[in-house]
């Protein structure tokens, strides 16, 4: 979209919200351009509807929203960017719910029919809540069937659960024996464990081990084989992750192990390929394609089971002491709503590295960031595995901003390099608390296809760092494991 568009649009937009806001149009329409980019996006894709405007591509749905002019009215109490705030984190929590049945709807799987032929958000909840206690508009956005029309969900207020981790004993010093080994580590692997941007969080781990005389030259970015997210502008979702220009697979006894793929600077992959962003810093690095959700549909001559993977990527390492599967955000310890557990990616590397324990006996879980995405009992949950937690001091939480704004270009100023919890860990670092909209770039927010949302809750303990021994988590998140 052009300036001259992009002007256009913030006019109208500011214009009709400046009538039911009923405030002087150039006060709405500054504070609209003052806005964040992303709220600016939201906002136009929701009420652009109401200007004519079409979306480019054809007609997408939008939800329509029961009792927005009531709540409109309750939003005048608020500071004006406070009210924009809160309105976009709305139609933002309507438009991830739309999405969601939407894609499942085009998979075959269960969704709410009436939903996805017309939808619509139901949000008296939430204007009795401003209206009761302005301080409502910083709890969580939750949507939930109601006993009304089933196209209807009724958005309601949940509090925002406290977090913290400093129950926990503190590991003074990360040149002390890490929770998980036996004996003192001088050689470190890290694992991601999760996908993504884990590989960054990984390599920052690194970072922070280097500085207390430790070394992590090799790191391990764990991929699903198939794309399952948003990744690099033009990249396709639900396709095989392909990886291209790499140095050649891991070898194990004299074998080529399926799957694993030595990372050159020239290397690119399908998706987020954010493993050649740390490269200057490993000597090694490799991507494992899990095939965990593939049980069908992989050629013989590519299956490849993922104890095996990492037992060939690790054995590039000759004096390996330590392993660490690095999270981010803290979703390895499960989730808060009935039906939710832990992403089976982050179980199956667990289990995988846990298999590996005869070779390898220091096994350490760490999460940077916890609290992005952990559930309430997350806490209790490191407790129990005997977690530690580790404080970043003022001059270690200033190197990590460095390095992911400067060199790793994870700040948002790059729409190729991006990471929602990696943007959280950066808020959290800079003193941020409570909702803010992170800077993710626009094509995984405005999109219809698995969007993305740019709001977070920015706690405290994001800046902490938890080590667990990862054969003591394990047991707490995979109840069937030995």
């Amino acid at each position: 979209m052009n300036d001259s568009n992009d002007s256009d649009d913030a006019t109208g937009i500011a214009a009709y919200l400046a009538s039911l806001l009923e405030e002087r149009l150039s006060v709405i329409e500054s504070v609209y351009l003052q806005s964040p980019r992303n709220i600016q996006i939201i906002l136009r894709r929701q009420l652009g509807r109401n200007l004519g405007k079409k979306e480019e591509g054809g007609h997408q749905p939008v939800c329509r929203i029961q009792g927005e002019q009531a709540l409109l009215e309750a939003l005048r109490l608020l500071p004006f960017a406070d009210a924009l705030f809160t309105l976009a984190r709305i139609y933002d929590a309507g438009h991830i719910a739309l999405c969601k049945d939407y894609g499942s709807a085009k998979k075959g799987k269960p969704h709410n029919v009436h939903f996805v032929r017309d939808p619509c958000i139901d949000v008296s909840r939430l204007t009795e809540g401003i209206l009761q206690d302005q301080q409502k508009r910083h709890d969580e956005i939750r949507l939930v069937t109601g006993d009304g029309l089933p196209n209807v969900l009724e958005a309601t207020w949940i509090p925002v659960a406290t977090m913290n981790f400093d129950h926990l004993p503190t590991l003074e010093s990360l040149s002390e024996i890490l929770p998980g080994e036996v004996s003192p580590g001088k050689e470190y692997a890290g694992i991601g464990g999760g996908g993504g941007s884990d590989i960054i969080s990984a390599s920052l781990v690194g970072h922070l081990l280097r500085r207390n005389g430790k070394e992590m030259d090799l790191l391990v970015s764990t991929r699903t084989w198939r794309t399952g997210s948003q990744g690099k502008a033009g990249s396709k979702i639900g396709v095989k992750r392909e990886v291209q220009h790499h140095g050649g697979p891991a070898m194990l006894a004299g074998n080529a192990i399926a799957g694993t793929y030595h990372i050159t600077p020239e290397t690119s992959t399908e998706g987020r390929d954010l493993e050649t962003v740390p490269i200057q810093h490993h000597n090694n690095i490799y991507i494992v394609l899990d095939q965990g959700e593939e049980p069908d549909g992989i050629p013989e001559d590519e299956k490849a089971d993922l104890p095996q993977q990492f037992r060939a990527v690790l054995s590039q390492c000759s004096k390996l002491d330590t392993v660490i599967v690095v999270d981010t955000g803290g979703d390895v310890f499960g989730g808060d709503f009935v039906g939710f557990s832990t992403p089976d990616q982050d179980v199956r590397v667990q289990r995988a590295v846990a298999q590996l324990r005869n070779t390898y006996p220091n096994l350490v879980t760490a999460v940077l960031a916890p609290g992005v995405d952990a559930p309430a009992d997350a806490p209790e949950k490191a407790k129990l595995a005997g977690g530690k937690i580790y404080k970043l001091t003022a001059e270690e939480r200033d190197l990590l901003l460095d390095i992911l704004s400067g060199e790793y270009r994870m700040d948002g100023s790059d729409p190729d390099r991006f990471g929602k919890t990696n943007l959280c860990l950066q808020a959290a670092l800079k003193g941020e608390r409570g909702w803010t909209c992170l800077d993710l770039p626009t094509h995984v927010l405005d999109t219809w296809d698995n969007p993305w949302s740019c709001f977070a809750y920015v706690r405290e303990c994001m800046c902490d760092l938890i080590l667990m021994p990862l054969q003591d988590l394990l047991p707490l998140i995979d109840p069937g494991a030995v």
